[in-house]
């Protein structure tokens, strides 16, 4: 069952081709996601990951998917803010 003849069937090593292809897919829009929190300003990032925070304590969502948030939520925190330089002694 490939894209181009949905009747055919998949072998497994087309299954796999088909898998890290999806993969490479999602890791290009998480990386592209992440990119964007840095045209948006203070505010709009604090209210994003606000939003992420709240999606990853949503019942309704599995606990995988919570993780996930909130994996994001951090990762757009630690990118936007400010390095806080060491105090000096």
């Amino acid at each position: 069952m490939t894209a181009d003849k949905p009747e055919e069937t998949m072998t497994f090593g087309e299954l796999l081709q088909l898998i890290s292809e999806q993969q490479r897919r999602l890791n290009v829009l998480e990386i592209a996601f992440s990119y964007l929190s840095f045209s948006l300003d203070e505010k709009a990032n604090q209210l994003l990951v606000h939003n992420l925070l709240l999606e990853s304590q949503n019942q309704n969502r599995d606990a995988t998917m919570q993780k996930y948030f909130s994996q994001l939520a951090e990762e757009l925190t630690r990118r936007v803010s400010p390095l806080i330089p060491p105090a000096a002694e």
